[in-house]
């Protein structure tokens, strides 16, 4: 017996208007962390026409040990040209007015002993598939990740850069078909692609423009990620182009963007529950950055071991180091079997100092790791 679900994901490029907002947030704890690892960071970000709005909480220890001060004009404006913006697509990084509420102290020792404490409460969820193929992701959500980040490539690599804008979304919709042992085959239900664009290229040269493009990512993605039936069901009438109509004042020009709004595509698409608060913006020595990569690495082994669907939960409270509640479940006939204690780690391998020291955390470029998507790189031992 054949059974047949739908799956969902998006995906959102670096010239959206969140994720502009969302960069910006992670290179401010990008700079903090370069001065100082047990630096504090937790700032939000937003962005609206030409105008930038930072605020929030930077601490760390300056040489000097005078207040810190981080070059948020140039951060801003080099995250806008990172994207795309410059002519021919506004606003242009020079004409952007940075304002800020942030309040900028001297990490006091005190203090900085204290971020191997929890400063918030949390619960969050790590997720892995045994399929080495997506990266242990949902399919879907991978599937979304990588057409969106194969478009960037492509569209900086070439000359559509002059034509199709650096604001675009993605949104795959796809049906998965399983037999009675196991096989599996993918077929495409649709693809919505909006894509900024700029004034006379209408419909149909946007449509010749991007379809074979799109074509050739499918085929990748079904002949080197065991994605059967991904290349052979995308046809012309599966793509849902700017379905809304001319999408030429896209970016902050079109929308306000803000910081820490994209969990879902942060985390591992609407299939999966995400828990507690966003990756970006904070430092990372809080539980809201930390336990979800801890998560995600230990569901990842078990996946990996167990070759089932991997869940694990983990709870954090104020001024602790370590969780008060640590859950694995692996997924088996429809059901979740939870693992005995004696499966899972010791206690203090979920402690805030000891992830932050495993995983090199303080080493990693935080905005390049949210341009990539938190859990799609191969080079994190959480990815």
């Amino acid at each position: 017996m054949k059974t047949k679900t739908h799956h969902f994901a998006e995906h959102v490029s670096p010239g959206h208007p969140d994720r502009l907002a969302d960069a910006i947030a992670e290179g401010i704890v990008d700079h903090a962390m370069a001065i100082d690892s047990r630096a504090l960071v937790g700032v939000e970000v937003a962005v609206h026409t030409n105008k930038v709005f930072i605020d929030g909480r930077v601490a760390y220890r300056p040489p000097g040990n005078q207040p810190p001060v981080p070059p948020l004009e140039q951060i801003v404006r080099d995250v806008y040209r990172h994207a795309g913006y410059g002519e021919p697509w506004n606003p242009s990084p020079e004409s952007l007015v940075v304002m800020d509420d942030l309040c900028r102290e001297v990490l006091s020792e005190d203090e900085a002993e204290l971020r191997s404490c929890s400063d918030d409460q949390n619960v969050v969820i790590g997720y892995a598939t045994p399929n080495r193929a997506t990266q242990h992701l949902p399919a879907a959500h991978f599937v979304a990740n990588r057409i969106g980040r194969a478009l960037l490539e492509w569209r900086l690599s070439g000359d559509a850069k002059n034509s199709l804008g650096p604001d675009f979304k993605v949104l795959p919709h796809l049906i998965r078909t399983s037999d009675a042992t196991g096989n599996e085959t993918w077929r495409w239900e649709r693809l919505t692609l909006s894509i900024q664009h700029i004034d006379r290229v209408y419909y149909e040269e946007q449509h010749r423009i991007l379809q074979p493009v799109l074509e050739s990512i499918c085929q990748d993605l079904e002949q080197n990620h065991q994605l059967n039936g991904l290349s052979s069901t995308f046809k012309p009438n599966r793509l849902f182009l700017n379905g809304a109509g001319d999408f030429k004042q896209g970016g902050p020009e079109g929308d306000n963007g803000l910081s820490g709004k994209k969990l879902v595509v942060d985390h591992y698409g609407p299939d999966i529950p995400i828990g507690g608060g966003a990756l970006c913006g904070k430092d990372p020595h809080k539980v809201d950055r930390v336990g979800p990569l801890r998560a995600r690495q230990l569901a990842r082994q078990l996946a990996a071991t167990h070759n089932r669907n991997a869940f694990v939960r983990l709870a954090w409270s104020p001024g602790e180091p370590c969780p008060s509640f640590v859950e694995a479940t692996l997924e088996q006939n429809g059901q979740q079997i939870s693992l005995p204690p004696t499966q899972l780690p010791p206690r203090d391998w979920f402690s805030i100092e000891t992830i932050f020291q495993d995983l090199n955390l303080a080493k990693v470029h935080w905005q390049k790791c949210n341009r990539i998507g938190y859990f799609a790189s191969k080079h994190h031992p959480w990815g």
